[in-house]
């Protein structure tokens, strides 16, 4: 029947025997008086103990709502994924086939619109029957009595709980608990509206519930368009759903189909030419599978695997992990997020076409995301990898793009790219981004005390490797000399970055990297800006996402708002969950933003991405990273609408050196050197030329005369 069968059931005893055959003739009784003494006159009987005890049993289902799918759609309600433990999408009875619904009543209960939801007659001839026979055992449920069975083993899964007996192989307790419900059920529900739910209710093989689901995988056709033979089919499978099921049975789910279609001929559901036609019929199979989670989504798969860990870690959705992943699984979830299906469209294209995944000789890795500032809802989120944990160079259920707590994979040195932090102090602490510097000096000695007020000493000592003292080396000859601040970040002179260093408090540097939520991606701690290489990005593995997030505070004048997937999440019933707000807070001055914004908009025009400009001078801003070798490369830019990181790098091949490597189909020589604005900076110039003018595209504000010309009003001297 509808119910799971246990194959593991163990035969009575002897003595279970005799005990059964007792309780038999007492059921028998307490059946009959339950189903043929009217309610009142119940009430008198009272005495019985028989029937004081089958009164006392519940009358009511106290299960919950239907278990559905749960559904992940992108911000215009494009659908990017389903998860669930149960495939089922619930229809009403007028959008079933009239012949799947006369094959279920043919085989399963042909007296469901006579009975009053238990068959008398049936219990106990299979109560009998199981005592004798209890190698043999035979049910009589109803179509009612599978429905409650049914619901009751939903309820339960729901709640987290073990499935009891009463949804398995039943004791006789049990079955008088389900008649009892039943009995109840029909005096609740119509006639129509048990069968109703009952088809949208039971398995129909795998993880197929419901008459809907089920039609759609083994024909891609809505329950409506059944055919007598299709219904059939169905109908037979309810007894045994993985044996009889088509495509894993095809032999035996022809044998149980042409038994329920001799059925349908005994009831008058079919007349004999639409038997024999219905019976000649091969089971011919067009299968759509649909599988569950982000490995069927084919847009944004990453994405789809950020916003399931933004649901298993968010206690609105449950107390533990497992309620929670209950609640994405069972509980009919919409999720709308804040992904743009168009640019999604966009950043995959990018990075596919920077390294396409199906043909990576090398294994070179790209990703990006994208944010809005103003907000923090992310736009767009993908890498150059297919998602999957199967084995193969081009696979991988790592997010290249977040956190390793956020299911990612830990993030990158991100070289460069940090230096805007180091000018952002500079910035912070009354300077000026005219003023000039000395960036000559590439060797401190050994003993030479770097200012760091958050250190016991007061300061930071840096012996080298060799106890020779700290040294640098710019990627260009010809920048050891006076510059002004801004032209050394977007250049990206190293000297230029280390002269501010001189000038300022380490901590300080790393206030304003944590106050832009700046931290190692794999252990979520601070930048150590006490560390001297780490002024060059060389000190942690930080994400594109936080990279992405640091940047759009410079967008949005120093307010950085937390990144955003979720835009609204309902369930079925119109249930809306609490989800995080848009949250944003003033991290640092709107000043010390435009300073930032004054010289990063200038690495876009004359500095290190000038080849990287996307038409919008004064509007736009970014800056390049490379580490050490070429072993990680990025850009990270913006607009007033957009920030967006870009990496091209080694995931597996943390050290390699990305030249002399094959990339987007060309070997690059010996000769060239890969740097940010290579590759990294040719898939973000890609993806802003084409999505940043659906976005606020306004010019950045002009820095204030203090901003330019710093605390005393005129260039400093070096």
């Amino acid at each position: 029947m509808a119910s799971r069968k246990n194959s593991a059931a163990q035969a009575p005893s002897a003595l279970g025997n005799v005990v059964a055959f007792i309780a038999t003739s007492i059921v028998a009784g307490i059946v009959a008086a339950g189903l043929l003494v009217p309610p009142a006159a119940a009430t008198g009987l009272a005495a019985n103990a028989s029937i004081a005890w089958f009164k006392d049993l519940p009358a009511q289902m106290q299960a919950g709502p239907m278990s559905r799918a749960s559904t992940v759609v992108t911000r215009d309600g494009t659908e990017i994924a389903s998860f669930y433990a149960q495939n089922r999408t619930p229809v009403a009875l007028d959008e079933i086939s009239p012949h799947m619904e006369a094959a279920i009543l043919a085989i399963e209960d042909r007296d469901f619109y006579e009975h009053g939801g238990v068959d008398l007659g049936g219990i106990i001839r299979a109560l009998g029957n199981n005592i004798i026979r209890p190698d043999a055992r035979q049910g009589a449920s109803t179509i009612t009595q599978q429905y409650v069975n049914n619901l009751i083993i939903d309820s339960q899964v729901r709640a987290g709980e073990e499935t009891t007996t009463i949804g398995a192989d039943k004791g006789y307790a049990d079955k008088i608990k389900e008649i009892k419900l039943s009995l109840s059920m029909e005096q609740e529900l119509s006639k129509d509206q048990i069968l109703e739910g009952y088809l949208n209710m039971v398995l129909f093989g795998g993880q197929n519930y419901g008459v809907e689901a089920a039609a759609q995988y083994y024909w891609g056709i809505p329950a409506a368009e059944l055919s007598i033979s299709q219904a059939a089919v169905l109908a037979g499978m309810v007894q045994s759903p993985n044996y009889y099921d088509p495509a894993a049975n095809p032999e035996a789910a022809t044998e149980r189909r042409n038994i329920v279609l001799d059925t349908m001929l005994t009831t008058g559901a079919i007349t004999q030419e639409e038997h024999a036609a219905a019976a000649a019929e091969p089971i011919q199979l067009d299968l759509h599978p649909t599988n569950s989670g982000c490995t069927a989504a084919e847009t944004a798969p990453y994405f789809c695997d950020y916003v399931q860990n933004v649901i298993l870690q968010d206690s609105a959705f449950g107390e533990t992990p497992e309620e929670r992943l209950k609640t994405l699984q069972l509980g009919g979830l919409t999720i709308t997020t804040t992904l743009d299906i168009e640019a999604q469209r966009a950043a995959q294209e990018a990075v596919n076409e920077t390294q396409p995944p199906d043909d990576n000789p090398d294994n070179v890795s790209t990703a990006l995301v994208s944010l809005e500032p103003s907000n923090g809802d992310i736009v767009a989120m993908a890498q150059n990898t297919f998602y999957s944990a199967e084995e193969g160079s081009s696979n991988t259920t790592y997010n290249f793009n977040v956190d390793r707590s956020m299911g990612g994979a830990g993030g990158f040195q991100v070289g460069s790219t940090y230096k805007p932090l180091t000018y952002a102090t500079w910035i912070d602490a009354g300077n000026g981004a005219e003023d000039q510097l000395d960036a000559t000096q590439t060797r401190w000695p050994a003993d030479h005390r770097w200012k760091a007020t958050c250190l016991d000493s007061g300061y930071k000592i840096e012996p080298g490797n060799n106890g020779e003292g700290f040294e640098i080396q710019n990627a260009e000859p010809g920048y050891t000399r006076q510059m002004e601040a801004d032209f050394g970040l977007y250049n990206s002179i190293n000297t230029a970055i280390y002269a501010m260093a001189e000038d300022l408090d380490l901590c300080h540097i790393g206030e304003i990297s944590d106050a832009l939520g700046i931290h190692d991606g794999k252990e979520g701690k601070p930048v150590d800006t006490t560390v001297l290489s780490s002024l060059l990005g060389g000190s942690v593995d930080i994400s594109p996402m936080t990279m992405a997030r640091a940047y759009a505070a410079f967008a949005n004048r120093g307010e950085l708002c937390e990144p955003r997937a979720l835009e609204k999440v309902v369930d079925y019933t119109g249930r809306e969950y609490e989800i995080p707000e848009t949250s944003c807070e003033q991290v640092i001055s709107e000043d010390v933003a435009d300073g930032v914004n004054y010289a990063l908009n200038q690495t876009l025009i004359r500095g290190s991405g000038w080849q990287r400009e996307i038409g919008l001078p004064g509007a736009s801003a970014a800056k390049t990273g490379t580490t050490d070798n070429s072993t990680q490369t990025w850009m990270v830019g913006y607009t007033k609408g957009l920030a967006t990181a870009s990496w091209v790098g080694n995931y597996e091949f943390g050290s390699r050196s990305l030249n002399g490597l094959n990339i987007g189909g060309d070997r690059t020589t010996g000769d060239d050197w890969v740097d940010g604005s290579t590759y990294a900076g040719g898939q973000w110039q890609q993806f802003m030329r084409e999505v940043a003018r659906d976005y606020d595209t306004d010019k950045f504000e002009e820095p204030s005369e203090k901003v330019l010309e710093g605390r005393n009003g005129t260039s400093r001297p070096g």
